[in-house]
């Protein structure tokens, strides 16, 4: 059995955790949240969920410091789920006790934090993943299949939505803005399919959510991208959709690449020169197939399923990361300078 422990317990942590309870070899083994009723919550859900599938509750303990829990219980991999700002502490105390490592998005606010984990990672010998499940569904593969010695010229990625409700989520130094916490997904989603952006220049402001008491975070963010291979990228999302205020269409991913478009969102397609279009699979449990691949690489050591590791959720990070910066200074700006 795969034994695995999980430091945060709110809303995402609960979905991997049911997730797992579909993976014979994972065993949920521990949880540690710095509020206890949090972790109370997560156990209820997770055994009503093998109780209704006439299994029986399982017994976790719950830790409110993650360096106890693993002191005191034995782990293969932790779970990490934990808001941006609180990223840090947990994965390097995970790392010092040889542990596997599975980080939500973003992995950090802080570039030279992101790079001491990943080299701390690195020089424990650890398995580590990154919880970008969107490159595990058959849409994503088949357009990978598709973009195969292709010529890119531009991919888009746009977002339009309103502000969570989480107390951090509207200030920059706690959640790093709508691009960093939650465009995330769409500009990981390019690296895959396009390729490593080398720079980005990008403008944002709040303008529509002014006078939010603690509310910081630019409302409205544009960015164009250059990447290596020579293709051009748009960003553009926003945060303003509020009062039941609606756009049609509001996000998703589109790319243009010699004699074929692809559009990601809603009913996913590829159109083809000559008037030939597909339609791509859908999802295709992407979520089941990103705890898979994690629970795999520890159960059997082939590390292969994983599709985003530490050192790639970090090089995602690094180019919101750089559109933040461009934003605030005006200028372009190298990724991961």
């Amino acid at each position: 059995m795969v034994r695995l422990g999980f430091v945060g317990t709110g809303g995402r942590a609960v979905g991997e955790m049911l997730e797992l309870l579909r993976i014979p070899e994972a065993q949920l083994a521990a949880f540690c949240d710095i509020v206890p009723e949090k972790c109370a919550e997560a156990l209820q859900h997770v055994s009503r969920a093998l109780e209704a599938g006439g299994r029986p509750a399982p017994e976790v303990p719950c830790f409110t410091d993650v360096r106890a829990m693993l002191a005191a219980v034995e782990l293969d991999g932790v779970y990490v789920s934990l808001p941006p700002f609180a990223h840090g502490p947990a994965e390097h105390a995970i790392l010092d006790a040889g542990r596997a490592l599975f980080v939500e998005k973003p992995v950090v606010l802080d570039p030279v934090l992101g790079r001491e984990i990943l080299a701390h990672a690195r020089s424990a010998g650890v398995v580590t993943c990154v919880g970008y499940q969107l490159r595990y569904s058959d849409t994503i593969r088949r357009a990978r299949e598709l973009l195969a010695d292709r010529v890119i010229g531009m991919a888009l990625a746009t977002r339009f939505g309103g502000v969570p409700d989480a107390p951090w989520w509207g200030r920059q130094d706690r959640s790093g803005g709508m691009l960093i916490e939650m465009h995330t997904h769409a500009v990981d989603l390019l690296r895959h399919l396009v390729g490593e952006v080398e720079t980005a220049y990008a403008q944002a402001d709040t303008r529509l959510l002014t006078g939010r008491p603690g509310f910081d975070i630019a409302d409205v963010n544009a960015a164009t991208l250059r990447f290596a291979n020579g293709a051009v990228g748009v960003l553009a999302n926003s945060c303003a959709l509020v009062n039941e205020l609606r756009l049609p269409g509001a996000g998703g991913t589109h790319i243009l690449a010699q004699g074929l478009t692809l559009s990601l969102s809603g009913h996913p397609t590829a159109s083809f020169e000559g008037g030939r279009s597909e339609a791509l699979p859908g999802d295709g449990g992407s979520d089941h197939r990103l705890n898979a691949a994690f629970v795999h690489a520890l159960a059997t050591g082939d590390r292969s399923r994983i599709l985003s590791d530490y050192a790639d959720g970090l090089a995602t990070f690094e180019v919101t990361h750089a559109c933040h910066r461009s934003a605030l200074e005006g200028l372009p700006r190298r990724v991961g300078v």
